[in-house]
């Protein structure tokens, strides 16, 4: 009986929302790295961080069925225009988020407030889920 990471998450509450979801369906699961994730959140997303939710392996193709359930109904609408012409990255805001990680590597820093984020390829708008 192996234990392989199944996904991972940027918040404490969608990790646990969807850990509930998985053992509402008797997927035995576990958390990594959630302390972690919520003291640094400018680090999720780099190599593999976020918080991380652990599963059997015999387990995994329900675990994986129920994850692409959840992310089907989850479609992504721009909220300003009804568009679901919707990106995600560093938006339209890309020079000064380069800018500002350049000055941070240079300082010794991190960049704390650097995230991607969604935005409308259509009305150039950029929102949070």
């Amino acid at each position: 009986m192996a234990i392989i990471k199944l996904t991972s998450f940027n918040t404490s509450t969608e990790a646990h929302l969807f850990k509930a979801i998985l053992e509402d369906n008797e997927i035995r699961c576990f958390l990594t790295n959630e302390n972690f994730s919520s003291l640094m959140p400018h680090y999720n997303g780099i190599m593999g961080s976020g918080i991380q939710i652990w599963i059997d392996e015999q387990d995994l193709e329900a675990a994986q069925e129920i994850l692409s359930k959840q992310r089907i109904e989850k479609e992504k609408i721009c909220p300003y225009c009804g568009s679901t012409n919707i990106g995600f990255g560093l938006s339209k805001k890309r020079k000064k988020k380069i800018w500002i990680i350049i000055l941070s590597l240079f300082a010794g820093i991190p960049f704390g407030n650097i995230k991607n984020t969604y935005y409308c390829k259509d009305c150039s708008e950029t929102f949070d889920f």
